[in-house]
C-alpha cells in the first residue's frame, strides 16, 4: 500500500539513477539556509521521505477514490463549476501534507526541491488517480509561471496563495480558431491606466474555474503571428463580481474529473506579467514543461495499467495455470514492463537536465554548458511526450486484453485507465505537433554542420557491447532516414545548395514549401528518434543490475526492428498521399 516502495524502478531512479551532487548544492546554494538540508545527504533523505509519504497517501488514499471522482465528474451549480467531493478530498489531503509545491523556492512556500522529486511525487499521484494529478498540477503550475516573469508584488499577491493550496489556477492560450497555430491567437489586451482590459475566448481550458489565470493575449495592435504576444495575470472574481464568464464544463468520455471549460473575456480587467510583448518567448518554457508532465501523466498511467494486468494475470487460472504462464499473455506482460520502463528512464533522463540546467543557472555556470543541456532537453522534450502519449495507450490498452471480457466492465480499472490514456495523444500539443517539433530541430542542427549531411545529427551513449551495437544501429537508420526525406523533398541539387550556404555562415533552414515529403515523415521520424532515445535512456543503467540489463536487451531487440520499418518506409519515397493531396 505505497506507491513508492512497491515501485522498485521508480525507487532505483530516485535513489540510484540520478546523479544529486550536481546540482543539488546549487539549487540549496551550497546549503546555506537554516531552514533547508545541511549536507547532500541530509537532503536526500529528506526527499525520499517525503516521496515515501506520498507514495503511502497515493496507494491509502487517492488511489481508492479514483473510480468514484470518474463516476460523479464535473458539475455545474448555480453558475459555478463543481469538482466531485472526492477529488477535493484528495486535495485537501496533499495540501495538509505541505506537498502542493515541492519544486517551488522556499521563500514562496514551496519545499526547493529538485525537479526530479516533484516528478517523482506526480508519477504517483498519476498512478493513483489522472484526475487528481490533473488538477494537483494547477496550483503549481500558474505559479511557476509567476514566480519565473512576475514582481515581487505579484509573487506575493498569487504565487504565495498558490504554492498553499488557498487558490488553484490555469493557463489559457487555446482559442476557437487558435489550436496548435499559436500564432492565430486574436484575445486582445488594451492598457487601461495601471491595468489591462482582455477581450475574446479561450477554450479547452484545464481548470478554467480556478481562482486566477494566466491568459496569452495580443496586447500590440496590428501584431501578427508570434509577435506582439503578452502574458497576463487575470483574476476570476475583482471587486466580489466575475471577472470573466465560465462556461460549462465539456462534457468529456475521458478525465471525467477534470473541469475543461470555455472561457469569455469581456473588458476583464489584467495585469501584465513579465515583458510586453514577449508573451510567446515566456509561454515556451512553460509548453516545454507541461508537455513533460504529460509525459509523467502518461508513465503514471500506464504503471496502474501494468500492475493491474500482472496482478489479474496472476491470479485468474485458465487449461489449469495462471494466464500469466501462457506464452502469449506472458509476452504481453514483459513487453509492457519494458515500455513502461523505457519512458521513466526517458522521463528522469529529461528532469535530471533541467534539474542540472537550474542548477547551473543559479550557480553562474558557463553559457557553453547551459547551451548544451538546453539542446539535449530540447532534442528529447517532444520525444518524451510522443513516446508517453502513443505508448502509454498501447499499454492501456494491451491490459484491457489481459483482462478479456472484464477489461470492458467498468468494475475493473483497466476500462479507466484505458479512456484516460486516449487523450494524451491530443492535449498539450498533439503527437503530431511533436513529430513536426522534432522534426524541425533535428534539421536545423543537422543544417549547422555540412558534414552532419553525412553523417546525420544524432549520437547516442551507449555501451561497447552488443546492446550499445543495437542502439548505435537505431541512430543510424534514423540519421539514414531524415537524409532521405530530405533528398526526397529538395533534390539532390538542393541538398547539395544548403550544404554551400551552410559553409558560407547563411541561414541554411530549407524553404517549409519544398519539404512536404519530409513532412509526412515526420511522425515516422518521430517514432524512429523516440524509440532510439528511450533505448539509449534504459541502457544507461543496465550495468546496475542483471534485471536491468535484460530489461534493456528486451526492450532494444523489440525497438530495432520498429525503427527499421519505419525507416524502410521513409526511404520507399512513397508519395501517394502527396499525389492525393494535389488530386
Amino acid at each position: 500500500m505505497n506507491f513508492y516502495t512497491d515501485n522498485a524502478d521508480l525507487q532505483f531512479h530516485l535513489r540510484h539513477g540520478i546523479r544529486w551532487e550536481g546540482f543539488v548544492p546549487a539549487w540549496e546554494e551550497g546549503f546555506r539556509f537554516e531552514d533547508g538540508p545541511r549536507s547532500l545527504d541530509e537532503a536526500r533523505e529528506l526527499y525520499d521521505a517525503c516521496l515515501t509519504e506520498v507514495g503511502e497517501f497515493a496507494a491509502r488514499e487517492i488511489a481508492p477514490r479514483a473510480r468514484e471522482i470518474d463516476e460523479q465528474g464535473v458539475t455545474m451549480r448555480d453558475g459555478e463549476v463543481v469538482h466531485p467531493p472526492a477529488l477535493l478530498a484528495n486535495i485537501d489531503g496533499l495540501r495538509r501534507m505541505g506537498v502542493l509545491a515541492v519544486d517551488l523556492p522556499r521563500e514562496v512556500g514551496g519545499s526547493n526541491f529538485p525537479y526530479s522529486v516533484g516528478t517523482g511525487v506526480l508519477e504517483m499521484i498519476a498512478r493513483a488517480c489522472t484526475n487528481t494529478m490533473i488538477l494537483y498540477a494547477f496550483y503549481q503550475g500558474p505559479a511557476v509561471l509567476m514566480f519565473r516573469f512576475g514582481t515581487p508584488e505579484q509573487r506575493e499577491r498569487w504565487v504565495k496563495p498558490l504554492a498553499a493550496g488557498e487558490m488553484s489556477g490555469a493557463v489559457a492560450m487555446t482559442e476557437p480558431e487558435a489550436g496548435s497555430d499559436v500564432g492565430a491567437v486574436s484575445t486582445s489586451a488594451v492598457q487601461d491606466g495601471t491595468h489591462w482590459r482582455l477581450q475574446g475566448r479561450k477554450q479547452f481550458v484545464t481548470n478554467g474555474c480556478g481562482d486566477v489565470c494566466v491568459v496569452l493575449a495580443r496586447s500590440e495592435p496590428g501584431s501578427k503571428g508570434l509577435e506582439g504576444l503578452s502574458l497576463f495575470v487575470v483574476p476570476r472574481k475583482e471587486n466580489g463580481r466575475d471577472n470573466y464568464k465560465v462556461a460549462r464544463p465539456e462534457r468529456k468520455f475521458v478525465i471525467r474529473g477534470s473541469a475543461t471549460c470555455e472561457l469569455a473575456f469581456e473588458s476583464s480587467c489584467g495585469e501584465l506579467l513579465g515583458r510586453r510583448g514577449e508573451g510567446f518567448a515566456a509561454i515556451l518554457t512553460f509548453m516545454n514543461e507541461a508537455r513533460v508532465a504529460v509525459a509523467v501523466q502518461a508513465l503514471g498511467l500506464a504503471q496502474a495499467a501494468l500492475v493491474a494486468a500482472r496482478g489479474y494475470a496472476e491470479k485468474r487460472v485458465q487449461m489449469g495455470r495462471p494466464i500469466a504462464r501462457h506464452e502469449l499473455v506472458a509476452d504481453m506482460l514483459l513487453d509492457m514492463e519494458a515500455e513502461v520502463a523505457a519512458l521513466r528512464a526517458l522521463v528522469y533522463r529529461c528532469t535530471s537536465l533541467q534539474d542540472r540546467l537550474t542548477g547551473l543557472e543559479r550557480a553562474g555556470g558557463s553559457e557553453k554548458e547551459r547551451a548544451a543541456l538546453k539542446k539535449e532537453l530540447r532534442d528529447r522534450t517532444p520525444l518524451v511526450k510522443w513516446l508517453g502519449a502513443e505508448r502509454a495507450l498501447w499499454v492501456a490498452r494491451t491490459a484491457v486484453q489481459v483482462h478479456g471480457g472484464y477489461g470492458v466492465i467498468q468494475d475493473y480499472d483497466v476500462e479507466r485507465h484505458y479512456r484516460n490514456a486516449l487523450i494524451l495523444p491530443i492535449y498539450e500539443g498533439t503527437s503530431q505537433i511533436q513529430a513536426l517539433m522534432s522534426l524541425k530541430d533535428q534539421v536545423r542542427w543537422m543544417m549547422q554542420k555540412p558534414g552532419r549531411l553525412l553523417s546525420g545529427p544524432v549520437r547516442v551513449e551507449s555501451p561497447p557491447d552488443d546492446l550499445g551495437q543495437a542502439i548505435g544501429e537505431m541512430a543510424r537508420e534514423y540519421n539514414h532516414a531524415l537524409r532521405r526525406a530530405l533528398t526526397e523533398s529538395l533534390g539532390p541539387g538542393g541538398m547539395i545548395s544548403l550544404a554551400a550556404r551552410a559553409l558560407s555562415g547563411r541561414s541554411a533552414e530549407p524553404d517549409r514549401s519544398r519539404m512536404s515529403y519530409a513532412l509526412l515523415c515526420a511522425e515516422r521520424l518521430a517514432q524512429m528518434l523516440a524509440l532510439t532515445r528511450a533505448a539509449e535512456a534504459l541502457a544507461a543503467h543496465a550495468h546496475a543490475s542483471a534485471a536491468r540489463r535484460r530489461l534493456a536487451e528486451r526492450y532494444a531487440r523489440r525497438a530495432l526492428p520498429l525503427v527499421r520499418m519505419q525507416g524502410e518506409i521513409v526511404r520507399s519515397g512513397d508519395r501517394s498521399t502527396l499525389e492525393e493531396m494535389g488530386a
